[in-house]
C-alpha cells in the first residue's frame, strides 16, 4: 500500500455504477429545512483502525451510501491488503452482517440504509480464527462530488499485513 506516513488516493472498482444512480430529489420541510429524500445518494468517509497492533494501522475511505456491506468488506479487503479468503462480520448496533457460514445476517443490506449518524462507530472482523478486529467509525456524510470515482482510499497509515506473533 505504501510506506508509513504516506498519503495516497486508491480508487477501488466495484460492480456499482454511481454514475447510474438516481439524482437526489430535495423537498422543503414545514420548518423551512431542506430535507433530503431517502433515495438520495450521498458519499460516507470512514476511518477504519486494525485494533490491537502496534504501530497503528489505519486508512480513510469514502464510498456511496448505496454500497451493501458485502461491497464495503471488498473495499476494506482492497484497503487493508487482506486476500479476500476468510470468513467476515460486521456488528453494529448489536447485529452481526456478513459470511453466511457464520450464522449473521445477510450483507446485502445499503450502509445508507443502517441510518449511520457521524461519529457513529461499529466492527468489522476478519478472518475469524485470529479474529482481525477492526473499529470503523464514520467522519462525514457528504453530497456526491461530480466527476469523483467511489469508493476512494484517501488516506492511510502503517501496514495493513502485518503478523501477529506470540509473545
Amino acid at each position: 500500500m505504501g510506506r508509513a506516513g504516506t498519503e495516497y488516493v486508491v480508487a477501488i472498482e466495484i460492480s456499482t455504477e454511481l454514475a447510474s444512480v438516481k439524482r437526489a430529489r430535495r423537498t422543503t420541510r414545514t420548518d423551512g429545512e431542506t430535507a433530503t429524500s431517502e433515495d438520495e445518494v450521498f458519499v460516507l468517509q470512514f476511518r477504519i483502525w486494525l485494533k490491537d497492533v502496534s504501530p497503528m494501522v489505519w486508512r480513510r475511505v469514502q464510498v456511496p451510501s448505496t454500497t451493501t456491506l458485502h461491497e464495503f468488506h471488498g473495499v476494506l479487503q482492497v484497503a487493508m491488503g487482506w486476500e479476500g479468503i476468510h470468513l467476515y462480520q460486521f456488528i453494529i448496533h448489536t447485529v452481526r452482517y456478513g459470511s453466511w457460514e457464520t450464522g449473521a445476517r445477510s450483507p446485502a443490506v445499503t450502509l445508507g440504509d443502517l441510518k449511520l449518524r457521524k461519529g457513529s462507530r461499529f466492527l468489522y472482523e476478519y478472518d475469524l480464527n485470529v479474529p482481525w478486529e477492526h473499529e470503523i467509525r464514520l467522519e462525514e456524510r457528504r453530497p456526491v462530488k461530480p466527476g469523483t470515482c467511489y469508493p476512494a482510499c484517501t488516506g492511510g497509515d502503517g501496514n495493513g499485513t502485518v503478523k501477529l506473533t506470540d509473545g
